[in-house]
C-alpha cells in the first residue's frame, strides 16, 4: 500500500487535540466518521501524560528523561543542540513549517519558518486556524501543527480553579457522573472544530495533497483514581491510552489495534516526506506505516514516566512515576512511596485490581523490561541495580 506512491510532495497538517479521552471519539460525530476513513490507531499510547513532556517526545522521537523535558519545571531544559526535531528535517527539506501553539515552550521551536501563539483565552480556533490553512495552501509543500486547546480551557475554569488540585478531598472523586457529563458537554465544540479542519483543506482545494493527521497527547482524569483531578500524576490508561488517525489521499482506510507509542509519530511523519534523520539510532520510535506493511507485526512495548505537580506525590523537577506494558499487562513503579502495581489489563481493563506479586515470573520479565527503560534513558531512582 505505502510503497505504490510517492508522498514527499504532500503538505501535512498535524492537529492535536489536547486532553482528549480515547473513550470519547464515538461522541463525536465528525471523527468517529474520520475514523471510519483514516488509518486509526486505536490503541497509541503517550509515553507522558501532560503536554509539555508529551509534545517533546513527538517532535524529537526521545523520551521525555532523554531529551530533557522530563519534569513541568524543566520545560525550557529541551537539549535543542544534541537533537535534531522532525521540523529541522522537514525545513531542510523544502518544506515550509508553520506552528499555531498556546506558548512558544510547549514543543521545540527549532526548524519553524513561522511560529504562531495564540491567547486561549480569547482564541477563535475555528476562525483562525481555518485562515491559517488558506494562507499556507498556496506554498508549495508546507508543515503545519495545530494545537487545539478548547477542552482544556474549560476544564482549568471548571476544576483546576473549582477543586484545590494540592487537596485529596472526596468531593471531586465522588462526582463521577458529574465529571463525565462537564467532559462530554465540551465535545460538540472539539467536534465542529475537527469539522472545520477538513472543510478548510477542502475549501483551499489541497485535499488531494494534504495528509492530515489527528491525536491526542495525553488523556484526562475523571476521578478514576484518588489524587488525580486532571492528568500528569498517575500512569493509568485513562491518561496514557490515547489515539492518532492519519488520512492520506487516495489511500485506503484502515484500523490499527496493536500498541504503538507517540514515539511513532517522528518516524512515521520523515518517512512520508522521505527523509533521514542525522542520526538513526537516537530515534526511540517506529514508524507507524511498518503495521500496515507487515500486518502480523506484534505489539510494541510501552514506557511512559510522569511526575505531577500535585497529587499525592507530587514530584515537578523530575518524574517518579513510571510504568511498563507489555502483552496486556502492565507493570507501575512510584518512587515516592516505593511502591509497585501490576494490572492485567484484558481481565481488568479499569485497573482496579492490584495483583503485584513479586514472586511471579511475569512480573520479573516486566521488570526486567523497566529496568532496560530506565538504564536506557539514564533515569534515576530510589531503586537499586
Amino acid at each position: 500500500m505505502m510503497s505504490d506512491m510517492d508522498f514527499k510532495n504532500y503538505n501535512i497538517i498535524l492537529i492535536n487535540i489536547d486532553g482528549f479521552r480515547n473513550d470519547k471519539i464515538e461522541l463525536c460525530p465528525t471523527l468517529n466518521k474520520y475514523k471510519n476513513e483514516s488509518i486509526y490507531f486505536s490503541n497509541m499510547n503517550t509515553v507522558a501524560p501532560y503536554t509539555f513532556a508529551s509534545l517533546h517526545a513527538v517532535f524529537s522521537g526521545i523520551y521525555p528523561s532523554k531529551n530533557g523535558v522530563n519534569g513541568y519545571y524543566n520545560i525550557f531544559k529541551f537539549k535543542k543542540n544534541e537533537i535534531t526535531t522532525f521540523t529541522q528535517l522537514l525545513q531542510r527539506s523544502g518544506y515550509y513549517t508553520s506552528c499555531d501553539i498556546i506558548d512558544d515552550s510547549v514543543i521545540p521551536v527549532s526548524g519553524f519558518d513561522e511560529r504562531n501563539v495564540f491567547d486561549e483565552k480569547t482564541v477563535d480556533f475555528n476562525k483562525r486556524h481555518r485562515q491559517l490553512i488558506e494562507k499556507l495552501s498556496h506554498k508549495k509543500k508546507f508543515f503545519l501543527f495545530l494545537h487545539y486547546t478548547e477542552t482544556h480551557k474549560h476544564l482549568v475554569d471548571a476544576v483546576i480553579q473549582k477543586y484545590k488540585q494540592e487537596s485529596n478531598d472526596d468531593k471531586y472523586f465522588n462526582s463521577r457522573q458529574e465529571n463525565d457529563e462537564r467532559y462530554n458537554s465540551y465535545l460538540p465544540f472539539c467536534d465542529e472544530y475537527i469539522k472545520t479542519i477538513i472543510d478548510a483543506v477542502n475549501d483551499a482545494k489541497i485535499n488531494e495533497k494534504t495528509i492530515l493527521i489527528f491525536f491526542a497527547d495525553h488523556g484526562t482524569s475523571l476521578g478514576e483514581k484518588k489524587g488525580e483531578k486532571f492528568y500528569g500524576v498517575f500512569v493509568y490508561d485513562y491518561t496514557i491510552n490515547v489515539f492518532c488517525m492519519i488520512k492520506i489521499p487516495k489511500q485506503k482506510s484502515e484500523r490499527i489495534d496493536k500498541q504503538c507509542s507517540t514515539l511513532d509519530i517522528f518516524p512515521t511523519i520523515t518517512e512520508i516526506a522521505g527523509l533521514s534523520n542525522d542520526n538513526p539510532a537516537s530515534i526511540q520510535g517506529a514508524s507507524l506505516f511498518e503495521f500496515i506493511k507487515k500486518p502480523a507485526s506484534h505489539d510494541r512495548e510501552i514506557f511512559v514516566e510522569t511526575g505531577g505537580l500535585y497529587g499525592p506525590w507530587p514530584s515537578p523537577d523530575r518524574h517518579n512515576v513510571f510504568c511498563v506494558k507489555v502483552n496486556d499487562k502492565k507493570l507501575i513503579y512510584n518512587d515516592y512511596p516505593g511502591t509497585w502495581e501490576f494490572y492485567d489489563l484484558k481481565a481488568d481493563p479499569n485497573e482496579e485490581n492490584n495483583i503485584y506479586d513479586e514472586k511471579l515470573e511475569s512480573i520479573r520479565f516486566m521488570k526486567s523490561r523497566f529496568l532496560y527503560y530506565l538504564q536506557e534513558n539514564n533515569i534515576k531512582t530510589k531503586l537499586k541495580y
